[in-house]
């Protein structure tokens, strides 16, 4: 398995906030948001969506543009080329979708 592959594996389905970071890559798929958006669309706490979008930088699979509050995130072309990550954020968890 890639180092990649293992990474999203590690970060979306081996730690318990694997969930909670495929719902917020799940919406940021459809369009790029700073952190409020974002916090406001997975109706999630701030400082919640603070720590998993820093975790998500940290390791490459989100970038940024722009400065300070205003940063919008999206998902780094390296996660995107892995079909893996596709397949979560369009299905769930496991690749099923959910209601």
């Amino acid at each position: 398995m890639d180092p990649m592959k293992r990474l999203l594996y590690w970060l979306l389905e081996g730690t318990k906030g694997g969930p909670t970071r495929v719902a917020l890559l799940s919406l940021l798929s459809k369009k790029p948001m700073n952190m409020r958006q974002l916090a406001l669309a997975a109706k999630l706490d701030y400082k919640t969506v603070e720590h998993h979008v820093n975790l998500l930088m940290k390791n490459s699979v989100l970038e940024h543009s722009g400065d300070g509050y205003g940063q919008v995130y999206f998902i780094s072309d390296i996660a995107l080329a892995q079909s893996e990550l596709g397949k979560l954020i369009k299905g769930g968890k496991n690749g099923k979708k959910q209601n």
